[in-house]
């Protein structure tokens, strides 16, 4: 379950994450194929941190960010401009 800052609950979906990350990495060539690993890494390490069942959207967010900046500032900067914390 994701919970956003607004109390509101929803399932986490795998597919929005991707979206989002795609959106942030579509001006490198290999966008899609960047998008897929980089959101399988995203998973993993909210998968290995979580404690509940419930994740946190600013949790989420936080971990997608450093993953990016990781890898690609500009998209890490792109996904920020769509998901503040």
């Amino acid at each position: 379950m994701f919970q956003g800052s607004n109390k509101h609950t929803e399932p986490f979906s795998r597919d929005k994450l991707f979206i989002s990350v795609y959106e942030a990495c579509r001006h490198r060539k290999t966008a899609s194929e960047d998008a897929r690993h980089l959101s399988d890494t995203v998973v993993k390490q909210l998968v290995g941190a979580k404690h509940s069942a419930t994740v946190r959207r600013h949790h989420v967010v936080t971990v997608t960010t450093g993953v990016l900046e990781r890898f690609d500032r500009v998209a890490a900067i792109q996904y920020l401009a769509y998901h503040p914390l």
